[in-house]
């Protein structure tokens, strides 16, 4: 199978969103609108007001993914209230219990108890056991082509659950999930309020924390109430491939760990998405969850995942599809960032040096979408630009949203033709939090990334940009690597220093000398920020010619150091 997401495959799972149109993820404002009127938001926005408290809230929440019928009129969203996948709020509730009431409680473990419907079908390769009703709220879909006597409805589901096995179980080499006491998963065709659930049940028998499982999938899809896709076979299919993609993800996920942070357990579902599925791109409509907000926590909750995805793709791309399985062999005995760098670790790399990378990738997507990063970045939202400085060098400016842990901030600014020589790149950020820095270059189409700029352990970083004015622009982006802290402000602003300043003090005198005779004749530094600084005579070579030109220059009337340019 061809495994490529934007070089790398993708599959699809079903966590907490709405399929929508492939084409609707190249347009900023996306799907991000979508859920405003639903239940989960008007119960969110009644807690955000302090009108319930956090336990009727994880009630109300529960209640409106698993029994959206019995939700109080208050909370009645609009009728395309479908979250994309309802694990994350059956998580919450069972990690949360205590915070209910008792009569809540009661309500609760009726929710989830395992639904009891009237027929049973085994899928084709006998790996999963599928419940639907036949008659009542619960049925599903009538159709049956083949006459068999089942609707073609769950054959469907059996078809992509299975698929969905072999590639992670076969393919892949994931853990099988653990048994509930029968050789079958089992699934459950409901109406809920979620294109799916996976709920935990009992404790695995490893020595880690993995759990039993079961699915919720819902039994119809109608075309009313759920979003476009782009599968070519319809809308139906696409939704049933990517709930059955998405969710068995979650089920394979928690033969690992089911306590595992929600923000990985989501993303790296959604991911999967387009490993198994790639036909139908439902999770490009989230992609402006995460494109519309580069300051906002990687490790956000709510519908900053569905987004994110992009991130297990950009590491499956760089270090292979099986990236994705060693993280969560790790996840068995940590959590999920730990469990990134131990993974990373093993492949020479940090996650403090390869999320600036990834930083990178994220600008060159929509208008922008070349050589450089994802092969669909064309399809992906534009990053938003923090600020456009119009002449550079710069005072200082600092950001207009400073950006969280494991978020970023992208400046962009346009060489003034004025003054020539070294730019200076003054960083200044928060010394709470470890910093990256990269940016960008553009000459005549020519696109040059540095991804890792030093940045010491006090925020500050001073690269240099030598022969700055022939450069068209100049996109910096300062992001934090460290995974906590909100709202960590910067202070950032260019210097020229001029040809032939060797050891980087701002002006060129006798010291810059000594240091070029230290740096050619007995093994000292190299020149400071460019080696072409000391480069005086601007021939593109550092020899005695330039001690020369520079000792002329100081002392004899000589012509100024000048800037070598290719």
């Amino acid at each position: 199978m061809n495994v490529n997401f934007f070089k790398v495959a993708g599959i699809n799972l079903l966590w907490m969103g709405v399929v929508c149109h492939f084409a609707v993820a190249a347009n900023s404002s996306g799907y991000s609108g979508y859920k405003s009127g639903g239940s989960i938001s008007l119960i969110e926005k009644a807690f955000t007001e302090g009108k319930i408290n956090r336990g009727e809230k994880i009630f109300r929440d529960l209640q409106a993914i698993l029994a959206p019928r019995e939700l109080p009129v208050i909370y009645e969203g609009a009728q395309n209230d479908l979250v994309r996948c309802g694990t994350p709020y059956v998580k919450e509730a069972q990690d949360n219990w205590d915070l209910m009431t008792p009569q809540q409680q009661l309500l609760a473990a009726k929710y989830l108890n395992r639904p009891t419907q009237d027929s049973v079908y085994i899928s084709p390769e006998g790996y999963f056991k599928i419940h639907y009703d036949l008659v009542g709220y619960d049925s599903v879909p009538n159709q049956d082509l083949n006459m068999n006597q089942v609707p073609d409805y769950v054959e469907r589901i059996g078809i992509y659950a299975d698929s969905s096995y072999r590639h992670y179980h076969q393919d892949l080499g994931y853990l099988p999930h653990p048994s509930d006491g029968d050789q079958y998963y089992d699934i459950f065709l409901l109406k809920i309020g979620a294109y799916g659930i996976t709920t935990l049940e009992s404790a695995g028998d490893s020595s880690w924390n993995d759990f039993c499982s079961y699915i919720q999938i819902h039994c119809t899809f109608d075309t009313a109430r759920f979003p476009p896709n782009d599968d070519p076979e319809g809308y139906v299919i696409g939704d049933q491939k990517v709930t059955c993609a998405h969710e068995y993800y979650h089920a394979t996920q928690f033969a690992y760990d089911g306590g595992e942070d929600r923000w990985w357990i989501e993303t790296s579902a959604t991911y999967f998405e387009e490993v198994v599925y790639p036909e139908v791109n439902d999770n490009y409509n989230y992609l402006s969850y995460f494109f519309d907000y580069p300051d906002t926590f990687l490790t956000s909750n709510g519908y900053h995942p569905y987004g994110t995805f992009v991130w297990p793709g950009f590491l499956a791309e760089k270090f292979g599809i099986n990236f994705i399985r060693s993280i969560w062999e790790s996840c068995r005995f940590y959590t999920s960032l730990p469990s990134i760098d131990t993974a990373l670790l093993k492949v020479g790399k940090r996650l403090s040096t390869v999320f600036p990378e990834f930083t990178v990738w994220n600008y060159f997507t929509g208008a922008r979408s070349n050589s450089i990063g994802y092969d669909s970045g064309m399809y992906f939202p534009e990053m938003p630009l923090d600020r456009v400085i119009p002449a550079c060098p710069f005072s200082p400016v600092t950001a207009n949203k400073p950006p969280d842990g494991l978020a970023s901030a992208y400046l962009v600014t346009y060489p003034s033709p004025t003054t020539n020589g070294l730019l200076k790149i003054d960083f200044d950020g928060s010394n709470s939090v470890v910093w990256g820095f990269s940016y960008i270059t553009f000459l005549n189409g020519q696109i040059t990334v540095f991804s890792n700029c030093p940045v010491d352990e006090l925020g500050k970083t001073n690269c240099g940009l030598y022969d700055f004015i022939r450069y068209d622009s100049i996109v910096f982006i300062p992001c934090v690597v460290t995974p906590w802290l909100d709202d960590n402000q910067f202070s950032f602003k260019t210097v020229i220093y001029p040809p032939g300043d060797a050891n980087g003090t701002g002006e060129v005198n006798i010291q810059d000398i000594t240091y070029v005779v230290n740096f050619l004749y007995k093994s000292g530094p190299p020149p400071k920020y460019d080696q072409l600084t000391a480069d005086a005579d601007c021939n593109g070579v550092v020899n005695i010619l330039d001690l020369t030109y520079l000792i002329k220059f100081l002392y004899k009337g000589g012509p100024q150091p000048c800037v070598y340019s290719p």
